[in-house]
């Protein structure tokens, strides 16, 4: 009955937002053909100037790292390293084109703007010995992309501009893999002027979405499905998706794609455009890999942010030298964190966000955002973003530039 409840307030939500949605106009400068555009074609069509680059892991993963150069040449800033969502890529923070993607938004401040891709999405699928086909290329969870992706990346930056500290965002799986990095290599606080954690991710236990608690459910389960298959892939990336996805949500109701949408991240109807998720689609998911998921499934489930649980006494005695999952010491993580979270985040949940907040030691700053309706994929789709998040998060940036120099 509760299901059936809530599946009719969903379904009453999806209603109104078609109403609205033929009667708004959508706030962003993007075009239709925008969801069939690479990152680097986006950020050239819209006058950006692009650096494409690629960086090393340790364990021999080549990522992708997109870089927008100041316009006016060498900048005094630090430079910004921005790290994206679960199953999606560096769109995140440009998809909503020119004055209004937070990617954009600190370029035209003269900020050098790094946009980097972790392992397994459609821009990160090299290794300089293994096949993406190879079941070996994704033997990986979202630890190895903290332990891993995000030092190399961070290296990388201050290397290439000669800085010796960086500005990091964050946003969901940006956040979570930036405090796995912090805590299991604790010397990379010291390369980090100041994170702002966006919809910050580490505590995820007891989900609003029933979507998600039936993943988490389905997780241990999960891998076996897709070894049968013989894949190790969880929703890559395909070039006929945004034509697929088109035909199964078509404008301007769009009722089954937020059907799901609104149950995982949450319902606001006047926030959301249909263009803009039929441009989102094209973009997302952007692929991962099938026990990254099963990581996910894992912390969904026990609320537990920890070390990935192989099931087996002997394989976590192997792996960790005791039968317990080591948990992420977040004690460790003290760079300066400043955090933006909402009331309606399905996904990461508020109550779950305060928790965090007592748990580091150096948070400088939290930040509601004043939308009680706000949802996850509002922080990167919202038609008002730029006003109820993205100017705080560039005034917070800019706070933090005046502080190094004072």
């Amino acid at each position: 009955m509760e299901l059936l409840n809530g599946l009719i307030i969903i379904v009453i939500t999806l209603l109104i937002a078609t109403v609205y949605g033929k009667k708004s106009s959508v706030p962003f400068q993007f075009e239709e053909e925008d969801a069939g555009l690479t990152v680097p074609q986006l950020i050239q069509k819209y006058g950006y100037n692009l650096e494409k680059h690629q960086v090393l892991t340790e364990d021999g993963y080549l990522l992708a790292l997109f870089r927008i150069p100041p316009r006016r040449g060498p900048s005094t800033k630090r430079p910004v390293l921005m790290m994206h969502s679960l199953m999606s890529s560096c769109s995140d923070f440009i998809l909503i084109g020119p004055k209004h993607a937070l990617g954009y938004l600190l370029a035209d401040r003269d900020y050098d703007i790094w946009l980097g891709n972790a392992r397994g999405n459609r821009y990160s699928r090299r290794h300089k010995r293994l096949h993406v086909k190879s079941p070996k290329f994704w033997n990986f969870t979202f630890h190895e992309i903290g332990y891993y992706d995000v030092p190399a990346l961070i290296d990388y930056v201050l290397d290439k501009t000669n800085s010796a500290k960086l500005h990091y965002v964050g946003f969901s799986q940006g956040t979570l893999v930036s405090f796995v990095a912090m805590s299991t290599r604790p010397e990379y606080n010291a390369k980090i002027l100041q994170m702002q954690e966006i919809s910050p991710a580490a505590y995820l236990g007891e989900p609003p979405s029933f979507f998600i608690r039936i993943l988490s459910e389905l997780a241990p389960s999960l891998g076996i499905g897709f070894n049968i298959s013989g894949s190790s892939e969880f929703l890559p990336y395909w070039k006929g998706q945004y034509d697929f996805y088109n035909t199964v949500c078509p404008a301007p109701a769009q009722l089954l794609c937020r059907l799901l949408l609104n149950d995982v991240v949450g319902a606001n109807p006047r926030q959301l455009h249909p263009k803009t998720l039929r441009i989102f689609l094209g973009h997302f998911p952007a692929g991962a890999g099938v026990l990254q998921m099963q990581h996910y499934g894992q912390v969904f489930k026990d609320g537990i942010f920890r070390r990935y649980d192989y099931g087996d006494d002997e394989k976590n005695r192997a792996a960790y030298g005791s039968t317990q999952v080591p948990e992420y010491d977040l004690s460790q993580v003290t760079a300066p964190v400043r955090i933006y979270y909402s009331y309606n985040d399905n996904v990461i949940p508020y109550r779950n966000v305060r928790r965090l907040e007592r748990d580091l030691p150096n948070v400088v700053g939290s930040y509601l955002v004043p939308d009680e309706r706000f949802t996850h994929a509002d922080f990167i789709l919202a038609n008002q973003v730029k006003e109820l998040l993205y100017d705080e998060i560039v005034r917070n940036l800019e706070a933090a530039e005046r502080e190094k120099t004072s």
